[in-house]
């Protein structure tokens, strides 16, 4: 039996909210970046003081001080999980870091990770799976906010636009991600690895870039053309 290979494919899509939408889209990222600067301020004090570091699945999520605040109530549950998540996921990345420096195979002292500067906006992540899973509608995707939001602002729910291109059967994730201004849509979709036959004396060159071109392309046998 033939075992397909899968790998992970992200798409981002520009988004371009009305006010009412991209209001709540501030919302959610700035109370995301709030419950992440908690976590790691919760994480780098236990690790000052301990030397322990929080890298386990619940570490953060199951800390009453983080999970049960009002910061954390005020984000719909399974967004909160995901941002707890990321938190952890830095200081695990610290942890391998530090093991390296210590076995004297990294030639810098890594740091613990810091705190969100600037807007403090941080990610918030839907995974297409459980209660709060995103709905597709018609040509718009249904955002849950949750019981503790709708009691709090009013609003239940928020919508974004479908991308014809992606077989939502597939998505992983949804994640709205604050960059440079604006607000994206990050798509995390399962794609099968597709096995190629090359012929590595046979490379071709690929210049990105140029005026009127996305690339111009040309291979060791003289064949050139542009797309």
């Amino acid at each position: 039996m033939t075992r397909i290979k899968k790998t992970m494919g992200v798409q981002q899509v520009l988004l371009s909210p009305t006010k009412e939408v991209e209001a709540v889209l501030q919302y959610l990222c700035r109370q995301s970046g709030k419950l992440y600067n908690s976590a790691v301020y919760f994480a780098r004090q236990t690790f000052f003081k301990t030397g322990k570091l929080l890298t386990g699945k619940f570490d953060l999520s199951f800390e009453p001080s983080i999970s049960q605040s009002m910061v954390a109530k005020s984000l719909p549950s399974t967004p909160m999980q995901q941002t707890l998540m990321s938190a952890t996921e830095a200081f695990k990345s610290f942890k391998e870091l530090r093991n390296l420096y210590l076995q004297g195979n990294l030639h810098f002292k890594p740091k613990p990770p810091n705190y969100l500067t600037g807007s403090k906006l941080f990610k918030v992540a839907y995974p297409n799976s459980g209660g709060l899973k995103p709905a597709l509608i018609s040509n718009q995707l249904r955002f849950s906010l949750g019981l503790t939001v709708r009691r709090w602002l009013g609003i239940s729910e928020f919508f974004l636009p479908r991308q014809s291109n992606i077989d939502y059967t597939k998505v992983k994730e949804f994640t709205i991600l604050p960059k440079n201004g604006a607000f994206y849509l990050e798509v995390s979709y399962e794609v099968e690895c597709q096995q190629h036959d090359l012929d590595r004396n046979k490379p071709l060159s690929i210049d990105l870039g140029t005026a009127d071109n996305l690339a111009a392309c040309v291979d060791t046998l003289g064949n050139s053309f542009a797309y």
